[in-house]
């Protein structure tokens, strides 16, 4: 080495946080309050408040200067939400997007470790942190969210057995994802066919069929509240979407007669609900409305929004 050549740090990644906001201002102002802990060149946290009734975005932009908001007109859904945030960060220039949901709150160190393993990882497309949910008794449950796909149940799990600094899962929770910007210019972003549940499943899952990775770190942690947008009577939601996705992605990616197993399993899952759930109440049955309807939009292809649930859209 000549003297005057010298050893520079390497540049910092462009690297966006990409927070969806709805409903919950609270929790998305913690998740904003913890982002600002983040000082490192290249970051910028951009907001999409996705069809907010009060344009809540606008109110969170002044609180928060520095970071840059995309307003939706209606509510997208996940996928579609994240969708337009992630097109609007790699017109930016992103070469990293994190998807934050907007009831996570988030330890300053947590980037530093993600980006050291995809720095030390190419093929890795996503990566995602331990999550640690905050349960309403106040405890804490961490969920190593080592994702896994039972093909002949139709189930996917978050597992808690990781071990070791790096884990291959074959899905990351979208809670928190970090996607690489290149991965997703070869592949695509989220279906927006799901709308909400099981997105991210699926672009994993396509991800992994191109060839690309996607890896847990679990000393990376995100402290996640889950569900903070779908309470009240939209709980119900999480049914009618997780029917009807379910049905949806393994529908997907199995083949012809391949699919009759896990069509036995979601439909004895269903038949089960359809003898319990009517005698549990008024929650039950909705529940169990819910799901059905899931099923009865899956098989008549109707896809992305749902437009039957005005009956549990107020709490």
């Amino acid at each position: 080495m000549s003297s005057d050549e010298k050893n520079y740090p390497p540049q910092q990644p462009s690297v966006w946080a990409l927070v969806l906001h709805w409903r919950g201002i609270e929790y998305t102002r913690r998740c904003l309050t913890s982002l600002k802990e983040i000082n490192k060149p290249n970051f910028q946290v951009l907001l999409v408040d996705n069809g907010s009734d009060e344009q809540d975005g606008k109110q969170l932009v002044d609180e928060f200067p520095g970071i840059e908001m995309l307003r939706l007109e209606t509510n997208q859904g996940f996928a579609g939400g994240c969708n337009a945030g992630m097109r609007y960060c790699l017109e930016k220039g992103a070469e990293l997007i994190w998807l934050l949901n907007n009831d996570t709150t988030i330890p300053s160190d947590s980037l530093d470790k993600l980006l050291a393993v995809s720095a030390a990882n190419p093929k890795a497309a996503a990566l995602g942190a331990s999550i640690v949910e905050n349960e309403a008794d106040g405890r804490a449950k961490t969920v190593q969210a080592r994702g896994v796909i039972d093909f002949t149940k139709a189930k996917t799990y978050l597992k808690r057995d990781a071990v070791g600094p790096t884990v291959d899962c074959e899905w990351l929770s979208g809670s928190n994802l970090l996607l690489r910007a290149d991965a997703l210019k070869e592949v695509g972003l989220f279906d927006e066919s799901y709308f909400l549940y099981f997105e991210d499943t699926e672009l994993c899952h396509r991800l992994r069929l191109k060839g690309w990775k996607c890896i847990l770190v679990p000393d990376a942690i995100i402290a996640h509240t889950g569900n903070a947008s779908t309470t009240g009577k939209r709980r119900f939601w999480r049914d009618y979407y997780y029917t009807r996705n379910r049905f949806l992605f393994f529908s997907q990616y199995l083949p012809g007669a391949k699919r009759l197993p896990a069509y036995f399993f979601i439909f004895t899952h269903l038949l089960r609900h359809s003898v319990v759930l009517p005698f549990r109440g008024e929650k039950g049955r909705n529940q169990l409305r819910a799901e059905l309807l899931g099923a009865r939009d899956f098989f008549n292809h109707s896809l992305g929004r749902a437009t039957c649930l005005d009956w549990c859209e107020e709490n």
